[in-house]
């Protein structure tokens, strides 16, 4: 078997295309890594530096021609991608042009169709093609092209045995990090092939799949807005690329820091580093070998923080200029977070801080007032919101400040009613506004209004009366216990965030557990005779929007934490906005595996994916005899990328094999009874499905056009009703959840959700009763925002919950989560279905 490589860079353009100066470096550093014996060991590795076309084109058919079956290729291009008006791609070289009328002369460029018909005639099934280039840069640049947001990078260039990397994907930029020699992704790429990392399952060799994983995870940590993509085509995630050491030191450490980066927002903690020194002396490292290691593995999140202090800077002197902003300085604006590579969540992070340290003002108010804001204050706030906002999601301002020309919130006396109103309206309610439009009646609307107006007796009267018919509402119930709060005058508060816009039902059962914790709370005393109240947002799951709500949390200083959000694309959106001004967030339903790793602020009550993966792997593997798993993912759902990557790991380590198939159920093309049949075809047995919230008709779609084929494992976000409809075509279906009642028959918990309810619960409103109750908990010691996570993070916190004692780790995760699992099951003698436990 012969290994041989083509490494090209463009770094020099005749035309305007914009100069690559890293691209020359990106081949040098590839060629040290693949020629190193002890590394690639590659037989051949020629480097094309600046060709012109033909050159170009020649030297990859040459690498593709006259190959074996058993002969690795490996194609690595660095430079500028383009597509043209019909979506085709093309890689640009030296003499890249476009005609008069702007538009690429494609005899100038090299053509993707080119490359695939090559790779598709060579003999050889071990391909792999690594691109470290934009696909739309060149019309960035003004070239004219049809940008439509999609390249089909696996059609174009995919096939069997073979796997395509690239940096980006069909609508990012691939930036090259200014003062380095290397471009992001390819310096990651080299990184993790030179010092051994991305040899994931620490098995001696770094397959493609590990190689992405490292490289991808490393660039996101410095440019958070790219995403690089993998196409595996029949094994080609498989391939083995290099070797690395098994029992090198400065690997060993390498690991270790990495492992306590991970957990510490970027920085390594005081355990953290006394863990590192007794490691070092147990290897013998030098002092020197150990801090060059812990920079390495820091350098990604110091770029990042460099990055944002960039755009921050920036922000704040285009303020000092004007208010709101103009349209031109929003479009600047928002050129900088791409050329920077930043998300919008990262650039709601940095508006935070310059929103809340606006001082505001204390108008006079009636002497019973406790607080109030300032009108002023709001209406210069809501020009800079929407001067801002516009550039955080692309110019769309989502949500309005007020209604009316000033606002003002105030909060009763202590022994009487008064009013208390959010400004963003449709979104946050005490019990003034109905969010939840399609549960309601005269009732619910009357206690509304008397709520806004500071009646609370008749409000109390009026929820009072709507429960009676409409038991299961729990917004009803916690506007009930608001109002009596209200009434009672001290209180406490926290703020809870759901998908009332988008999915209604997993909102429900989130608000279920807020409302029992809240009702129990309050009816036994309250917190220290202060009465529990709670602030409800609709974040709709859209991640702008819950950065935006994270945001108005923050400024009112009465909210003490925040149980949400929902899906993980909304909770990391938001998080860096709790870390920042240090309120603590306590996600019930998010498992998305970096959660928690961005800061000590931020806890989950749900299980970590990683927990998942290990609970079902072992039961699939070592109780079902299954071996051979296909992995369908919804790539467009962050917790479901590292679902993917979790469930690679966890079942490796079981002992089964992931199956070649891909399986990716937000493809524009997917279609699911053919990815069964190929992977039924090349022996799955069984079948995992990781889903977003709002995406379980496809994953369910996938599951019935499985018909008993292959054993199905799905992840807690189909423990739904939903699931249970559609029952016939899923009979079989085994589910991970973290709580079930069965599991825990003696706790009070399950017994008060059937009295409060009517009916049984499910595992959303556990694990949100839970984190309200942790934060009760806490509330009972301190009622300051930064005392509070202390308090919650202690070894001696604990509370008993619905899912047993509630315990938390240094990284915000939960001690000893539990994971049951549940399979759908037709109920006797009834066109029904239900989930029954498995033991």
């Amino acid at each position: 078997m012969a290994k041989v490589a083509l490494l090209i860079g463009i770094s020099e353009y005749e035309s305007n295309l914009t100069p690559l100066p890293a691209a020359a470096k990106d081949v040098e550093a590839m060629q040290r890594v693949l020629q190193n014996s002890e590394i690639g060991g590659f037989d051949e590795v020629k480097v094309l530096v600046n060709p012109q076309r033909q050159a170009m084109e020649e030297a990859i058919e040459t690498l593709f021609d006259g190959r074996q079956k058993d002969d690795l290729l490996l194609l690595f291009f660095s430079g500028h991608g383009i597509k043209d008006e019909s979506g085709k791609l093309y890689f640009a070289t030296c003499n890249t042009r476009k005609n008069l009328q702007g538009r690429l002369v494609e005899t100038t460029a090299v053509a993707a169709s080119s490359v695939h018909r090559f790779m598709t005639t060579s003999r050889s099934k071990h391909q792999v093609v690594i691109l470290d280039c934009c696909f739309s840069g060149a019309f960035a640049e003004g070239m004219l092209a049809r940008d439509d947001g999609f390249v089909d990078v696996k059609n174009q260039l995919g096939g069997e045995g073979r796997a395509v990397l690239t940096s980006s994907t069909s609508t990012q930029y691939s930036f090259e990090q200014q003062g380095a020699d290397t471009s992001t992704y390819t310096r990651y790429i080299v990184e993790g092939l030179e010092t051994g990392a991305a040899d994931w399952d620490e098995d001696g060799w770094i397959s493609v799949d590990e190689l992405h994983d490292y490289a991808a995870k490393k660039v996101q940590e410095a440019a958070p807005a790219m995403k690089p993509e993998i196409y595996p085509v029949k094994g080609g995630y498989k391939i083995k690329l290099a070797k690395a050491p098994t029992d090198d030191p400065k690997l060993k450490y390498r690991r270790e820091v990495e492992y306590w980066v991970e957990g510490g927002n970027g920085e390594i903690s005081f355990i953290g580093r006394a863990a590192l020194d007794g490691l070092q002396d147990g290897l013998e490292l030098a002092p020197e070998e150990a801090a060059a290691i812990e920079t390495e593995v820091l350098a990604p999140i110091e770029v990042y923080k460099k990055k944002l202090q960039r755009y921050e800077q920036a922000l704040r002197k285009e303020i000092e200029n004007e208010v709101p902003l103009s349209d031109r300085t929003r479009a600047n604006l928002k050129r900088l977070q791409q050329v920077l590579g930043l998300r919008d969540e990262d650039i709601a992070l940095i508006e935070a801080p310059i929103i809340t340290e606006q001082k505001v003002t204390t108008s006079p108010v009636d002497v019973n007032s406790t607080y109030s804001r300032n009108s002023n204050y709001l209406n210069y706030m809501g020009a800079f919101i929407i001067g801002i906002i516009g550039v955080v999601i692309g110019g769309t301002v989502v949500y309005f400040l007020t209604k009316n020309s000033s606002t003002t919130v105030v909060a009763p006396a202590l022994n009487s009613c008064g009013k208390e109103t959010y400004s963003l309206n449709d979104n946050i309610s005490l019990g003034e506004e109905i969010l939840d439009k399609q549960d309601t009646n005269s009732d619910k609307e009357a206690g509304s209004r008397a709520f806004l107006n500071g009646d609370c007796q008749t409000a109390i009267n009026k929820f009072d009366s709507y429960r009676i018919a409409n038991l299961r509402d729990p917004e009803a119930l916690i506007y009930l216990n608001n109002t009596k709060a209200r009434q009672q005058g001290e209180r406490l508060k926290i703020a809870v965030s759901v998908p009332i816009g988008t999915n209604r039902n997993v909102a429900q059962e989130m608000l279920r557990g807020v409302a029992q914790a809240q009702d129990e709370i309050n009816n036994n005393g309250g917190i220290k005779g202060k009465a529990l109240e709670v602030a409800i947002a609709n974040d709709s799951n859209n991640p702008s929007k819950a950065a935006q709500l994270a945001t108005e949390f923050v400024i009112d200083t009465h909210i003490l934490a925040v149980v949400g959000h929902n899906s993980s694309n909304a909770s990391l959106s938001a998080a860096p906005v709790y870390q920042k001004d240090g309120l603590v967030m306590i996600s019930p339903t998010s498992y998305a595996q970096n959660l928690t790793s961005i800061g000590n602020y931020i806890f989950r009550t749900a299980p970590s994916v990683k927990s998942i993966a290990d609970s079902v792997s072992n039961y699939a593997i070592k109780k079902a005899g299954k071996t051979n798993f296909l992995i369908c993912v919804d790539y467009q759902g962050i917790d479901n990328q590292s679902f993917n990557s979790e469930f690679v790991r966890a079942i490796k380590a079981a002992g089964g094999q992931i199956n070649s198939t891909e399986c990716d159920i937000s493809a524009r093309d997917f279609n699911p009874s053919a990815v069964i049949s190929q992977a039924v075809g090349s022996g799955a047995n069984g079948l995992v499905l990781g889903l977003y919230i709002d995406k379980i008709k496809q994953g369910l779609a996938v599951a019935q056009s499985n018909q008993g084929q292959l054993t199905v494992f799905g992840s807690p976000t189909l423990f739904t009703d939903e699931t249970l409809k559609e029952g016939r075509g899923i009979d079989g279906l085994i589910i991970s959840a973290p709580w079930y009642p069965a599991a825990f028959p003696n706790n009070i918990f399950v017994q008060n959700a059937q009295r409060l309810w009517g009916a049984t619960v499910n595992w959303r409103t556990a694990t949100a009763y839970d984190a309200t109750l942790a934060i009760v908990k806490g509330l009972e010691q301190t009622n300051r925002r930064d005392e509070l996570q202390r308090v919650l993070h202690s070894s001696s916190f604990s509370v008993d919950g619905a899912t047993g004692k509630i315990q938390f780790l240094p990284s915000g995760d939960r001690t000893n989560n539990p994971i049951f699992l549940v399979k759908v099951q037709r109920k006797l003698g009834a066109d029904e279905y239900e989930f029954v436990p498995l033991k």
